[in-house]
Order: C-alpha cells, then sequence, then structure tokens
C-alpha cells in the first residue's frame, strides 16, 4: 500500500484578505483603497471584519469612513507607483491582418 502523501493546506483567500489588512493596520502606513466605481480613497486601515473596511485620516479619527469590501477592488501602499511602467513595443502590429478561412464544401 503506498503513504498518501500529505500536503500542507493553502491559506484560503479570505484568510489571506484578513491578513493583508491585520498588516496595514499594524504597520499604520498610508494606503490607497481603488473602489469598483472609479474613486480612490486615501487614509490608514483602522480596523477590518469580513465585510467592511474602516479607513480614517488618522489613528484616532473621529469620524472614519466605512467601506464594503465589495466596492474595494485593489488596495495599495499611498508610496507605490500609480501607473504601471509599460514595456516599448518591439514590433508594431499591423492594423490588419487577412485571416486565411479554407472553404468548406457545399451543403446540399
Amino acid at each position: 500500500m503506498k503513504k498518501k502523501e500529505i500536503r500542507p493546506r493553502q491559506p484560503s483567500r479570505r484568510q489571506l484578505q484578513s491578513q493583508q489588512f491585520a498588516a496595514y493596520s499594524i504597520s499604520e502606513a498610508p494606503v490607497v483603497v481603488h473602489l469598483s466605481n472609479g474613486a480612490r480613497l486615501h487614509g490608514l486601515v483602522l480596523a477590518a471584519d469580513d465585510f467592511v473596511l474602516l479607513l480614517g485620516r488618522r489613528l484616532d479619527d473621529d469620524q472614519p469612513t466605512v467601506v464594503y469590501k465589495r466596492a474595494i477592488c485593489l488596495v495599495t501602499p499611498a508610496g507605490a507607483p500609480d501607473e504601471v511602467a509599460l514595456a516599448p513595443e518591439t514590433m508594431a502590429a499591423p492594423e490588419f491582418v487577412p485571416l486565411y478561412i479554407p472553404r468548406t464544401r457545399k451543403r446540399r
């Protein structure tokens, strides 16, 4: 009989997300929250649970912003560059490429 290989379990997406928000909260680093409607919110992660994220301007903010996690597309550190540098194209693509479509036999 063969022994079954036991693999360590991969952390779930929810666990990774909670660890990331906890790291942002502990480090007190400013973040930029990109929302699905295109808005960007700047601030510090004060707290997070399964459904919402508490975002404030300072650690002792009187009125923090509550953001639903479903509305969040991306969370980046505030010091990260806004745009990713694209590699220059090595060869310009032609505007029109003729496709070869083989002729099929006529159906009767």
